[in-house]
């Protein structure tokens, strides 16, 4: 392999690697590195040792990151990524799993450039890897929008978040049946299994982490980044006001109160007590983690969503429901109650009607009527 003066510049940012330790860090960097290097000097013609553009190196490089970023929140952490993990990438982008920033899926064009990238990977790697799925850039466009929950779906999630998970108690299982719940009892609350004890049953039993997280998406819309970003110290339970701070607000920079309701209120403060007992949070300001310890993105949000629609009997129907459609749920139905587009565009923090405007569909309680009618 040609080599060439290395960049002292990390190929991605210190905050871009936040799910990884100091070791994993410098491994993952010195790869990123060297597939810099060999895109640079080799992948467009590696017979000839032609690479790509300084533009195009750096593209490939922060997709190929963007890849394995979802890796690590839909999978695990790893720094070794072989052809089984490439699958479950090339998967997730056929099922519209691995998704845009905000949440829409990618067209077919953007996902066979991703696909590039996964190949430059296995040449660099001397792997011999060819993907399941493939995509074109002449391929089928959809439209990219989430579809909105309709009203009865919201109250069925909400049904299903408060019912979650829940097990047998500790004095109605078998030893083999207490073995399986205290692996998945130290999981959930973050501690080693050894010290897992009987009344950690009641615990996961009244967990109000999901209730809350579900509970106040519903009524306000959180896009994933901002769920990851919500800190203890924004809330302030005299006025049940969550304060968020400027420029904490994906794609918009003014500061911003949330009122919540009393309902959504009880759920927040319910979890944020036992949050406190929780030794996984010690140390920590987010007010949810996920399984792993880390804050939420979209990965494990949609994955959350689609076990808790499994549960409530929510059927897609064709549609396209992601964490999203909570924005959109809302987004549809403000505008039906008022027709007003600055209404949705505050209440969803849109700079723009235009912006608030895409939140905006036909009810789909009188889609299905007209469905039936035909």
């Amino acid at each position: 392999m040609s080599s060439r003066e290395e960049d002292p510049e990390q190929p991605v940012s210190d905050d871009q690697l936040a799910l990884l330790n100091a070791r994993q860090k410098e491994v993952y960097n010195a790869k990123l590195v060297r597939f810099s290097e060999y895109l640079a000097t080799e992948a467009k013609e590696p017979k000839r040792n032609i690479g790509y553009s300084d533009g195009v190196v750096a593209e490939r490089v922060s997709r190929f990151h963007r890849m394995i970023k979802w890796l690590w929140t839909s999978e695990e952490v790893i720094t070794e990524i072989g052809t089984d993990d490439l699958d479950k990438i090339n998967l997730a982008l056929e099922k519209d799993q691995l998704q845009k920033f905000d949440g829409d899926p990618y067209v077919d064009g953007s996902k066979r450039k991703f696909n590039d990238v996964l190949k430059n990977w296995c040449s660099f790697q001397n792997e011999d890897w060819q993907p399941e799925y493939e995509f074109s850039d002449n391929g089928p466009q959809k439209e990219n929008r989430p579809d909105p929950f309709t009203k009865e779906e919201l109250k069925l999630l909400t049904e299903a978040a408060l019912t979650y998970k829940s097990i047998k108690s500790y004095s109605n299982q078998t030893p083999d049946e207490r073995d399986r719940c205290r692996a998945y009892i130290a999981q959930e609350l973050g501690k080693p299994k050894e010290n897992v004890h009987p009344d950690d049953w009641e615990k996961i039993n009244r967990s109000w982490k999901i209730p809350s997280l579900i509970r106040t998406s519903r009524g306000h819309g959180w896009r994933p980044d901002l769920v990851g970003r919500m800190k203890l110290q924004w809330y302030e339970p005299k006025t049940q006001t969550i304060h968020i701070p400027a420029g904490e607000a994906p794609k918009n920079d003014d500061p911003w109160n949330v009122e919540l309701t009393d309902e959504e209120a009880l759920y927040l403060e319910n979890w944020l007590e036992q949050r406190e007992l929780l030794e996984c949070y010690d140390g920590r300001d987010e007010i949810w983690l996920n399984r792993k310890g880390n804050p939420y993105d979209s990965g494990p949000l949609n994955y959350l969503l689609r076990n808790l629609m499994e549960e409530a009997g929510i059927e897609t129907r064709g549609r396209m429901l992601v964490w999203y459609s909570f924005r959109h749920a809302i987004g549809t139905y403000i505008y039906d109650e008022y027709r007003d587009l600055e209404i949705v565009a505050e209440q969803l923090r849109q700079n723009t009607t235009e912006a608030a405007s895409k939140y905006v569909h036909k009810l789909p309680e009188l889609k299905r009527e007209a469905a039936e009618i035909m």
